[in-house]
């Protein structure tokens, strides 16, 4: 097949904007030098002052827990410096031995208008390692099919598949495995001092909603209320885990309380990933972010924390959402280690993510496969399908 991409053209293209390219990296830096001495700034304020100023401003960003203050630090040192990976593993499968963990992950097969019949899937797969000296673990998946008038939605005078409706359902597959396994794991009884961990592969404080029509953005809501009530009343931690945040609720808090220029390009992140080493983590921070959290209800609009844990030695740190009922317990640190171990097992991201996600995955192949049996199904019904002419070209272009 040639070549469709030209790099003479993609380069002539880019040294266009070579000033605003180099005008955007000149300002980042600017940014981060301000809010980094800014954090310096922000220790020295006296604690109760600080707290009354940020509890008295609407949305802060973030409020310090007791952590902070017995800190007196922006980062939190790990305290371990290994000589090689054997090390690490080593000390990860100490600390892993008798903890149990899980995830659940989803992949989806959206609807396509190459067929006259629309049809959509969704999969869900799971995780649980209880990590024995024998290895006893679990994997398994469910699988839904969306039907059409599922999949289809009227809009102004036409009618179409929706993609959110299968992102939906997705969403609510796999909050429904974790809390399904909580309350399942609940039955057996819990140590109250050595619970499961639960990965979620997204944060607890929903922001993304805010974008969503409004019976969306509720029941997204709903989903995650219900997650977060569910861990709190089996006493089992979920954290909600993104390696690559773009959160800006310590960059809002140091504006707030020391009423600095506004810096809409940098990143809590970005922040502390030159002061942290692999396995230093910042201290926990209640989060008070605009938005969302005032549509969690009294329980949950101030009872979500979370902080930043270095994963990986060339990369700014991950975030790390989860419940305050988790520090109010004292299980912070237990939760904290069960992550980092996860990460070395991963080799840099926590291994039942992955794993949730491998038995979950749809590939474009097993959506070849869907669709083969689809049409199978389709004849054996008698139902009137068809390919639209261009997608048959497509694949005779590409063959």
């Amino acid at each position: 097949m040639p070549e469709m991409i030209y790099r003479e053209k993609i380069l002539a293209a880019l040294e266009g904007h070579r000033g605003e390219f180099a005008r955007f990296e000149s300002d980042l830096r600017h940014q981060y030098g301000v809010y980094g001495r800014a954090l310096d700034e922000f220790l020295s304020i006296d604690g109760r002052l600080l707290i009354e100023k940020l509890e008295q401003t609407p949305s802060p960003g973030a409020v310090p827990t007791g952590e902070f203050f017995g800190a007196a630090s922006f980062v939190i040192p790990f305290g371990k410096d290994w000589g090689n990976h054997e090390q690490s593993r080593a000390w990860a499968y100490e600390t892993l031995i008798g903890r149990t963990t899980f995830a659940a992950d989803g992949s989806q097969i959206i609807p396509t208008k190459d067929y006259s019949v629309p049809v959509a899937a969704v999969q869900v797969g799971w995780f649980e390692n209880r990590h024995t000296t024998g290895g006893a673990y679990v994997k398994d998946a469910r699988f839904e099919v969306l039907a059409p008038a599922e999949v289809m939605v009227r809009s102004g005078g036409d009618t179409d598949f929706s993609e959110q409706v299968v992102h939906r359902r997705r969403y609510g597959m796999e909050i429904d495995a974790i809390r399904s396994y909580m309350t399942a794991t609940a039955a057996k009884r819990v140590d109250p001092a050595s619970p499961p961990v639960v990965f979620f592969d997204s944060l607890l404080v929903i922001s993304f909603a805010e974008l969503l029509p409004e019976e969306m953005r509720g029941f997204y809501i709903g989903e995650i209320i219900s997650l977060l009530d569910t861990s709190r009343a089996t006493g089992i931690p979920v954290v909600g885990y993104i390696d690559k945040s773009f959160a800006r609720d310590i960059v809002n808090m140091l504006q707030s309380s020391l009423e600095l220029e506004e810096s809409p390009r940098i990143h809590d992140s970005g922040l502390f990933a030159s002061l942290m080493k692999w396995g230093d983590r910042t201290p926990l921070f209640r989060c008070e972010r605009q938005g969302i959290l005032a549509r969690y209800g009294e329980q949950w609009q101030h009872g979500i924390g979370f902080l930043y844990l270095k994963t990986a030695s060339d990369a700014p740190p991950s975030r790390l959402d989860v419940p305050m009922w988790v520090y109010e317990r004292g299980l912070l640190d237990y939760v904290v280690d069960t992550v980092r171990a996860e990460v070395i097992v991963g080799n840099g991201y926590p291994y039942p993510i992955e794993a949730a996600d491998a038995t979950a995955v749809l590939t474009s192949r097993d959506r070849e496969m869907f669709y083969s049996i689809f049409q199978e199904f389709a004849r054996s019904e008698q139902l009137d399908l068809h390919m639209a002419r261009k997608a048959i070209s497509k694949a005779h272009r590409r063959q």
